[in-house]
């Protein structure tokens, strides 16, 4: 929804299909794709989890062609058989060069030894290892997932952790002011250095659940902007497309929190976010004379 209300003309949901009703009731613009049955993917039966695994696969990659960027990680849960297919699905859109945004459980993922090749490239399976993409990765961790992907990847180590990031990897580090950085030698970054932007945009004075999220799909649809004209051959910044996103997040929960307070929740900074765009962005909307 944050994706719609940022500006994306079309938003297509890949879920359980359990949850496909629930979730086309937010809105009738969503497109809700239910690619796996939940059921099943807590059979007892090994060969009907993998088969739902391989159905799950099938139907999101099918529609990669059509995306300009794809948001995992929100509302994906950790079974262990949609993170199989999930880390399957990464894989694939690294290959396509769809640029993704990994937040919520798809950290979580990032963090399991079995999938850390998928963030390093480095696996004892060759045939996994991965190779410098074409799209972007966000990683947008909050203080307590970035302790978990830099213990479990890194041994704690800020330096390691940043050093062995694949190319194309960039993080937003979510906070009180928000870290945008991509580093040395990574693919995207070309520089002698790191590079980092900091939003100091003030947000509200509550942290509601379901925020992150919101700001994974704000990301989605700038990350998707910059991808187009990237396309086009025009002058792009994929950093700066993320710090625009963390500041039109801050922005609206700031506006929600004055005018709800304490009873604001993350629903309230959804309806603030176009006011917000409009605010931000009105003199980039020509409007000809008919």
């Amino acid at each position: 929804m944050s994706a719609l209300r940022t500006g994306a003309d079309l938003a297509t949901v890949f879920c359980a299909q359990e949850a496909c009703v629930a979730i086309k009731s937010y809105s009738p613009e969503l497109m809700v794709n239910g690619v796996y049955s939940a059921y099943k993917m807590q059979s007892l039966e090994e060969s009907v989890r993998e088969e739902e695994k391989r159905r799950m696969v099938t139907s999101v990659v099918d529609s990669l062609g059509g995306l300009h960027v794809l948001v995992i990680g929100p509302g994906l849960g950790r079974n262990p058989a949609v993170l199989d297919a999930t880390a399957l699905i990464i894989e694939k859109a690294r290959d396509e060069g769809v640029s993704m945004i990994l937040d919520a459980d798809a950290l979580y993922l990032l963090s399991l030894e079995k999938y850390h090749y998928l963030l390093c490239g480095k696996t004892h399976d060759k045939e996994k290892e991965q190779t410098s993409p074409r799209g972007v990765c966000v990683l947008t961790p909050n203080v307590v997932e970035y302790k978990r992907l830099l213990d479990n990847v890194a041994k704690g180590s800020e330096e390691l952790f940043q050093k062995s990031l694949l190319p194309g990897v960039i993080l937003v580090r979510k906070g009180h002011h928000d870290v945008i950085e991509s580093f040395e030698g990574n693919g995207y970054n070309q520089k002698e250095s790191s590079t980092i932007m900091t939003c100091e945009e003030k947000g509200g004075l509550k942290r509601s659940g379901g925020i992150g999220d919101i700001l994974s799909g704000c990301i989605g649809t700038f990350v998707a902007w910059n991808r187009i004209l990237q396309n086009k051959e025009v002058e792009h910044d994929v950093l700066l497309s993320c710090w625009m996103a963390t500041c039109l997040t801050k922005r609206a929960t700031k506006v929600a929190f004055e005018k709800r307070r304490r009873s604001m929740t993350a629903p309230d900074v959804l309806e603030e976010i176009g006011d917000v765009v409009d605010e931000i962005a009105a003199s980039t909307i020509i409007e000809e004379d008919v």
